[in-house]
C-alpha cells in the first residue's frame, strides 16, 4: 500500500508512529512545503517564541532529526507545495511532481490570518508560524514593536521580545486579552503581569492602517502608535485551498472529518489544524487548532489508515501559557461566568471549575499543569460530580498518575489560534 501524507506537523509525525506500529511494509511519502535542512526536518511551532527569546537553541528547536524518518522508512519530500488532489486518479499534485496514493492523509495545518487593512503586507510586518517567520523576527533590530492581537501568539511574542526591545505595545480589539483562551478573570491576572514588566496593552481598539514601507506607525480607531515593526497575531486559517473542490469543507474552511478522521472521500483522511470536527463538550463542529488535538487526531488517522479501528472522542480546547515562570492552564469552556461552580486555592495553586449541571465542562488552573490528561478524561467521560463535595483535583489524585511534562518548553500545549 502507498500512503502519502501532506504536511510534516505533529499530526503527521503521530500518524507515522501509529502506522508503523501496525504496518512495516507499506510505503510512506511525506510532502512538506517548508524548505528545511534534510538533517533537521521537524520543529514544533509552539516553541518558536522560546527560540526568539534565546532560551531555546536552534539545535533543540529542531527536535526530530532525519534519523526518525529513516527508521520509519519514510520518503521525505521537503520544499514541495501541493497544488491539487485528484481522488478519482488517486494522485497528489505538487508544483514539481505527482504522487500516487492508496491512502492519503492531509495534515497541512493552518496559516496566519492577515488583516485586510492598508499596509498589512508592508516591510517589517511579521507573522509567527514557521521557523522562517521566527528568524525574521529574531533578526529584526526595531526598538519599538506593535503587536496586533492579544491572543497567545501576541502575548508570547511580547514576552519573547521583552529583553531586546525598548517599547512593546499590544493592540487587542476585544475587551480583554487572551479572550479565546481564558476567562476574563484569569486574563486580567496575566495582563497585570505583562503591564508590570512594561508592556503597553490597548484594549477595545481596532487597527485600521499600518503606515510606512518599511513600517513607521500603526493607526487604530483611537490613536496613532509610532513603531518600526509589527507582529500580526490574529488567528489562523486552515490550509485547504488545494482540496476546496474535492472535499467537504466546514464554515471555517476546515476539512470535515468523522470520528475516524475520514473525509468525504473514503481513502482520504485529515488531521490537525486543517480539520473541523465534533466538540467533546457540546457536539458542535468546528476547528480545534491546538497541539494536543493535532497529536491525537494524527494518531487516530494513522490507525484507521492501516485498518486498526480507533475513534476520536471529540475535540477539546487545551491551552497552557508560561508568563514569567508562572503557568496558566485552561481546558474546555471557561468563558461563561455563570458556569463557574468551584474556585479552590491551596499550596499556591488556583483552580477554577466550570459546570453544566453536574457535568464538568471546563477548568483553569494557575501554577500546575501536571494533570491535564485527568481533567480531559473527566470532561470526555461526562462523569457526574457532586459540587457540594467536590474538592478539585485532590479528589482524584490517589487514583491516577500525573501527566509527565518535563520542562517548561513542553508545557506549551497550545498551537496558536
Amino acid at each position: 500500500m502507498q500512503i502519502v501524507i501532506i504536511g510534516n506537523s505533529i499530526g503527521a509525525v503521530s500518524a507515522i508512529r501509529e502506522i508503523r506500529k501496525w504496518d512495516q511494509q507499506s510505503s510512506i511519502t511525506v510532502i512538506s512545503r517548508e524548505v528545511l535542512d534534510q538533517k533537521t526536518p521537524y520543529y514544533s511551532p509552539v516553541v518558536l517564541p522560546y527560540y526568539i527569546e534565546g532560551v531555546l537553541s536552534k539545535e533543540n528547536l529542531f527536535s526530530i532529526r532525519y534519523e526518525f524518518y529513516k527508521s520509519m522508512n519514510v520518503d521525505l519530500k521537503l520544499g514541495e507545495r501541493v497544488i491539487a488532489v485528484e481522488p478519482d486518479e488517486k494522485v497528489v499534485v505538487t508544483e514539481r511532481n505527482k504522487y500516487r496514493y492508496d491512502k492519503l492523509l492531509i495534515a497541512s495545518g493552518a496559516s496566519p490570518r492577515i488583516l485586510d487593512i492598508p499596509g498589512a503586507r508592508n516591510k517589517r510586518v511579521y507573522v509567527l508560524r514557521t521557523y522562517e517567520d521566527a528568524e525574521k523576527i529574531k533578526s529584526d533590530e526595531s526598538d519599538e514593536v506593535v503587536i496586533i492581537g492579544g491572543g497567545p501568539v501576541g502575548v508570547e511574542s511580547a514576552i519573547a521580545l521583552l529583553k531586546s526591545k525598548k517599547k512593546l505595545t499590544i493592540i487587542e480589539i476585544a475587551p480583554y486579552i487572551l479572550s479565546t483562551v481564558f476567562s476574563r478573570r484569569v486574563s486580567e491576572m496575566i495582563e497585570s503581569q505583562l503591564v508590570e514588566k512594561g508592556i503597553e496593552i490597548l484594549k477595545d481598539e481596532e487597527p485600521i492602517e499600518i503606515t510606512g514601507n518599511p513600517v513607521k506607525s500603526v493607526k487604530t480607531n483611537k490613536r496613532k502608535i509610532k513603531c518600526s515593526s509589527v507582529i500580526m497575531g490574529v488567528g489562523v486559517v486552515p490550509n485547504t485551498d488545494f482540496v476546496k473542490d474535492v472535499l467537504n469543507l466546514g464554515p471555517r474552511n476546515g476539512i470535515i472529518v468523522d470520528e475516524k478522521m475520514q473525509t468525504s472521500e473514503p481513502d482520504i483522511y485529515a488531521c490537525g489544524d486543517c480539520v473541523e470536527l465534533k466538540s467533546a463538550i457540546d457536539g458542535s463542529i468546528r476547528p480545534f487548532p491546538v497541539w494536543p488535538n493535532a497529536q491525537e487526531t494524527g494518531k487516530v488517522a494513522g490507525a484507521n489508515i492501516v485498518g486498526q479501528e480507533m475513534i476520536y472522542e471529540g475535540g477539546i480546547r487545551v491551552n497552557a501559557l508560561n508568563v514569567f515562570e508562572k503557568v496558566y492552564f485552561s481546558i474546555g469552556n471557561v468563558h461563561d461566568e455563570s458556569k463557574l461552580g468551584k474556585m479552590i486555592e491551596r499550596d499556591g495553586i488556583l483552580e477554577f471549575y466550570y459546570f453544566e449541571g453536574e457535568k464538568l465542562i471546563g477548568a483553569e488552573i494557575i501554577g500546575d499543569v501536571k494533570y491535564v490528561g485527568l481533567i480531559k478524561h473527566l470532561i470526555r467521560r461526562n462523569i457526574r460530580i457532586d459540587l457540594d463535595r467536590f474538592k478539585g483535583l485532590s479528589d482524584f489524585l490517589p487514583f491516577t498518575a500525573p501527566l509527565s511534562i518535563p520542562h517548561k518548553v513542553q508545557e506549551r500545549v497550545h498551537l496558536w489560534s
